[in-house]
């Protein structure tokens, strides 16, 4: 039988795991998607829900949709990243991953799931990504990517906590001035 195969480090024996999943059961949650199109902004919410189930699997961590949660996938990623693991390797993980990172942002940000226009395609925008209620354009998958590819300096914590703070200063500057 076929599997598909997902990368993750535990965080106690600090070795890489493997975690198998069916091609059925992936099939069944992600549809027709293809590593050259990638999921569909209504897949997103269910391949979350795939990288939840890894981490607990896997690390023990039940991954919650908070903002805290993010600092276990932080560290899933950079020990994945100092074990020298290739982000293209990976790459059904780092979508996963990053479709966690991007619901996250849907639930507490008020963040909405949504294809990159014409205008973000020509910039190098090509996966599905998160839109904020003015119509800014955000790019978890990519974010999860570069943190493996790079390490500490592409931290989801910290890419999560500049959008917050960008929703922060929106309202902020559209109150009254006293």
């Amino acid at each position: 039988m076929l599997v598909i195969t997902f990368y993750l480090i535990s965080a106690h024996p600090m070795k890489l795991i493997r975690y198998l999943v069916t091609p059925l059961a992936f099939s069944l949650l992600v549809g027709a998607a293809t590593a050259q199109t990638g999921p569909t902004p209504q897949q997103a919410p269910k391949i979350a829900e795939i990288a939840v189930t890894m981490v607990q699997q896997v690390d023990g961590y039940q991954l919650d949709y908070s903002p805290e949660s993010l600092k276990a996938v932080d560290r899933i990623l950079l020990n994945l990243h100092n074990q020298g693991v290739s982000p293209q390797s990976i790459q059904k993980t780092v979508i996963s991953l990053g479709c966690y990172v991007g619901e996250v942002m849907v639930r507490n940000l008020g963040y909405k799931w949504d294809l990159p226009s014409e205008t973000e395609r020509a910039v190098g925008f090509s996966m599905i990504g998160v839109r904020d209620k003015k119509g800014g354009f955000s790019n978890p998958i990519g974010k999860v990517y570069k943190r493996v590819q790079n390490g500490q300096e592409d931290s989801v914590v910290f890419f999560y906590e500049v959008f917050s703070k960008s929703i922060v200063d929106s309202v902020e500057g559209a109150s009254p001035a006293k």
